[in-house]
């Protein structure tokens, strides 16, 4: 009998590529092994619908189980992977069984970045649990505090406010998501977390958390019922370094998403792959949909380079954030109806190379598809046209 593919992990990624592999004809034995009981989901919805009570696992859920079965998919859950033998082709699970494998898929994803020595009324938010956790005290009047000025904390703090809370941001620099996002978009994050009635504080160090507050390194206390720690993710290497593969911040990677063993490809959080020269890590709902679906192709034998545009998107109140491809030092700044934000980054040929959207709603997202467009086209664009809100961007599409 032939070794199965097996995948690593069973979250968006991995479940994307296992049901990639079978739409694609793949008709042989395939094992997809998850730390989680549920099923493939999402996790956007946790830090919003799920969060809100305005959606459920199901409805973040790639698949359901009816389906699996329906395609042959064998769904390993409460049985991780101990061990991986990359010469031998084959990995263990907990409780001793070998599984042996012609192509492996390492899909691990993270777990939520632990703060040291922190016991009472701390809540993290990585999983779907973890979600169900949280919405169960985020009752009317709540003192939440939220330790992390990203994006997670940010969707948390927004739902909390929704849901009645009080809410207070710490964030330990000096401005809000300022590892991803441009001063510019920072501050208007700032001032519509203020107008929602958030109290955010930045260049915050924290000293404790006790059971009912946190207190400063300058000794300031803040009373308060709960924290939420969102303050980044760890990924889940430590199989792949036992391994032997080679590692970074992430499982690293070649252009075809293969990892350093043969017949073993990595995507999703945990990939650390190559973009603009460097390696970096994608943490996006992008990204593992996208590296899923070609891992899956990979493991079939396709070798097709990966070369898809990063991106990410993020709902703060009624505004959205949406950005697609990478910044750049030269920036055009365009400004939209109702107060918004389009930033077009450009090469020094004045290719497009990136673009970033801030405005009521999704209004910017077709801007956004249209940027995404311009930068594949690889025209040279006007900055003075680009900074004009009355010069349609499929006008420059045409040239």
């Amino acid at each position: 009998m032939n070794a199965p593919l097996i995948i690593v992990g069973a979250g968006h990624a991995g479940g994307r590529a296992a049901l990639t592999l079978r739409e694609e004809g793949y008709t042989g034995r395939l094992i997809l092994i998850g730390d989680e009981p549920h099923l493939p989901y999402e996790r956007p919805p946790l830090s919003k619908g799920l969060l809100q009570g305005t959606t459920d696992l199901a409805g973040c859920s790639l698949c359901d189980s009816d389906q699996l079965a329906e395609l042959g998919i064998e769904h390993i859950a409460g049985n991780p992977v101990t061990q991986l033998q990359p010469q031998q082709h084959r990995l263990q699970l907990a409780d001793g069984q070998w599984l042996p494998y012609a192509g492996l898929l390492l899909a691990t994803g993270g777990r939520a970045r632990r703060l040291p020595q922190v016991q009472a009324n701390v809540l993290y938010l990585r999983t779907h649990d973890e979600a169900l956790a949280l919405r169960s005290v985020l009752n009317p009047g709540t003192r939440l505090v939220v330790v992390g000025g990203g994006f997670i904390g940010l969707e948390v703090a927004a739902t909390a406010r929704g849901l009645g809370c009080e809410v207070t941001v710490l964030e330990a620099g000096p401005r809000l998501a300022g590892r991803v996002l441009p001063p510019v978009i920072s501050q208007a994050l700032l001032e519509l977390h203020r107008e929602q009635g958030v109290d955010v504080r930045l260049n915050v160090a924290l000293e404790s958390i006790q059971a009912d507050s946190v207190q400063w390194v300058d000794g300031q206390l803040l009373p308060c019922d709960l924290v939420v720690v969102g303050i980044g993710m760890q990924p889940n290497i430590e199989l792949a370094t036992a391994a032997g593969l080679e590692v970074g911040q992430g499982i690293r990677v070649d252009d075809y998403l293969r990892t350093s063993a043969p017949n073993i490809y990595a995507a999703g959080d945990v990939c650390e792959f190559r973009l603009g020269g460097r390696y970096q890590r994608q943490e996006t709902w992008r990204n593992a949909e996208a590296q899923g679906r070609h891992a899956a192709l990979n493991l079939l034998g396709r070798e097709i380079l990966f070369e898809a545009l990063p991106g990410f998107w993020s709902d703060q109140y009624h505004w959205g954030l949406l950005t697609v491809g990478v910044m750049s030092p030269s920036v055009v700044t365009r400004a939209l109806p109702g107060g918004g934000l389009l930033l077009f980054y450009l090469d020094a040929e004045q290719h497009l190379q990136g673009a970033c959207g801030w405005a009521p709603g999704n209004s910017v997202a077709k801007d956004i598809k249209l940027c995404e467009r311009l930068i594949a086209a690889r025209i040279p664009l006007n900055p003075t046209g680009l900074a004009d809100p009355e010069l349609s961007l499929k006008h420059l599409l045409r040239g």
